[in-house]
């Protein structure tokens, strides 16, 4: 068996790039705003360990809370809407059917 020495077979391979105008812009902004959160976050990062596990946990709580919203606020409208169906049924047992004026005598 002979070998080639110092040959290398290559395969054609796309590169990640793409002159896609979008995606350049939203690489680019993404970078800004991971920078900016990096900036805001860095007072806490010098904060002793227990006071930012305190603001850690205090952060999950508050986000629990907004996340937990629109369940609540969904169940209190279903409550309200059946009872204001149940008030509407039993007025409408109580009333009597109107007159048709159009029906033949």
């Amino acid at each position: 068996m002979s070998e080639n020495q110092g040959e290398v077979r290559v395969r054609s391979v796309r590169t990640q790039r793409s002159g896609n105008l979008v995606e350049t812009v939203l690489g680019f902004g993404s970078g800004i705003v991971r920078t900016g959160l990096s900036g805001a976050l860095l007072p806490f990062t010098l904060l002793p360990g227990e006071s930012r596990q305190h603001i850690q946990n205090a952060a999950k709580e508050v986000l629990h809370v907004f996340a937990g919203l629109p369940g609540d606020f969904a169940k209190a409208a279903s409550v309200a809407i059946e009872e204001w169906a149940a008030k509407t049924d039993s007025d409408a047992t109580v009333k009597a059917a109107p007159k048709d004026e159009l029906a033949v005598k």
